[in-house]
């Protein structure tokens, strides 16, 4: 019976390896195509559409996470086949940005990890990463400042959105959490597993690092050394875990950006990001809000950060609901620019899905 079940699973392996090598010929055609016809190569907007169609048509034998991580890959091989993507993300190695990068582009792609987030704008703005992978907010830890600025400093697109969810596992070369002597990590990492580490390591010395990436680096040289640390840490650095999702609130969720030079054009789910500062008259924030509200558009997020070249003033950031070639967030863009002093939209592109593990 068992070699009944095996002979069946071979030939459906063979059956799904002939579809994706049709799929890649297929793909390939359709590269050639947009070469002639002068489209972009690489249509995100697309891509995300299959990946959302194919989520919703999931069913109990396989899971929506399970559908995104083997589709990201055919997605990225057929990528291969018309354009090796280069992309920038937030290094070292094995960060969770490494991580949302792989998610979105899967191993077929290029990468280049940048050592600091404005590294990543300069790479992509100067053409030398087609896309750039960047965190712009995290569920318990609010904003990442530093790349709110850089959208007002550097003239690129948001092209997509992406929700990961953080997941901190005990890292370590020794097989027992007994025998840990010391522990690793980034300090965003060690507070969210505060109350775990009291619970089952107290005592233990604790030592802030750079990075999780880091943290494996050193857990994986010394011994008796741990880390705090992602999956993708405990394979790129050859590590055991020890103990799986130790972070005391299951709902940690980062959302990252991809930064281009390209717009995306309307999928019907989308979200529109722009940022402006507002002219000094009363009630200047309410008339640049009220033509949204007028035209049912609905506001999802609006931050302000003090800017670095004027005292006292400052950039307000917003997502809206909708793509900016929609009626009515067209209608109201314009008349929210004549009550700004300055407004810049950073991009319309695919509203994202339900976070990746």
């Amino acid at each position: 019976m068992l070699g009944g079940h095996r002979k069946d699973i071979d030939q459906i392996d063979g059956q799904i390896l002939s579809l994706l090598s049709r799929r890649q010929d297929v793909a390939a055609e359709i590269g050639k195509l947009k070469r002639d016809l002068g489209f972009k190569i690489i249509d995100q907007a697309r891509e995300q559409e299959v990946l959302r169609r194919l989520v919703s048509n999931s069913n109990k034998n396989l899971s929506a996470d399970a559908i995104r991580a083997i589709y990201s890959e055919i997605i990225s091989a057929a990528r291969s086949v018309q354009q090796v993507p280069t992309v920038a993300y937030l290094g070292p190695e094995a960060t969770f940005s490494h991580q949302a990068a792989l998610n979105l582009y899967g191993k077929s792609s290029t990468y280049r990890a940048a050592e600091t987030i404005e590294e990543v704008f300069g790479l992509v703005e100067k053409g030398i990463c087609e896309w750039g992978v960047v965190p712009i907010e995290n569920s318990y830890e609010g904003s990442v400042n530093i790349t709110l600025d850089l959208f007002y400093e550097y003239d690129l697109k948001i092209n997509a959105e992406f929700f990961l969810r953080i997941r901190h596992h005990l890292l370590s070369k020794v097989e027992d959490v007994k025998n840990i002597k010391h522990l690793y990590s980034h300090p965003m990492p060690i507070a969210q597993c505060r109350l775990w580490l009291k619970d089952h390591l107290a005592g233990i010395p604790v030592k802030e690092v750079a990075s999780t990436s880091l943290a494996a680096m050193l857990a994986a040289d010394e011994s008796g050394a741990a880390a705090i640390g992602s999956r993708l840490s405990a394979q790129t650095y050859e590590l055991n875990i020890l103990e799986e999702n130790i972070e005391d609130q299951p709902d940690n969720v980062t959302r990252f950006l991809v930064i281009g030079k390209t717009q995306q054009e309307p999928t019907g789910k989308d979200k529109t990001s722009l940022l402006f500062f507002l002219r000094h008259v009363p009630g200047a924030l309410h008339r640049v809000l009220e033509p949204l509200a007028k035209r049912n558009v609905n506001l999802s997020r609006i931050e302000s950060r003090p800017m670095k070249t004027r005292n006292w003033e400052y950039l307000f950031f917003v997502d809206i609901e909708g793509h900016e070639q929609n009626r009515n967030v067209s209608d109201a863009l314009k008349e929210m620019e004549e009550y700004c002093a300055f407004m810049k939209l950073l991009g319309s592109y695919p509203a994202g899905g339900e976070p990746w593990d």
